[in-house]
């Protein structure tokens, strides 16, 4: 019950945080958000991809 509580204190503390820099920063928030998540979701799949797909790559003998 203890790691709940901190997490969801944890968790609400960030959110506190990025709400307070998204309103103090209107423009660099609105770039964080619209630009650099989709660059930061599209680079976690070819990150992930490539791992996955690398070793099977190597095994088989394509590369």
């Amino acid at each position: 019950m203890t790691w709940k509580t901190r997490l969801l204190h944890f968790e609400r503390m960030c959110d506190g945080l990025v709400e307070h820099f998204l309103l103090q920063h209107k423009i660099l928030g609105f770039l964080l958000i619209f630009i650099g998540m989709p660059l930061v979701t599209l680079s976690a799949v070819c990150i992930c991809s490539t791992v996955l797909v690398l070793p099977l790559a190597l095994a088989f003998g394509y590369l």
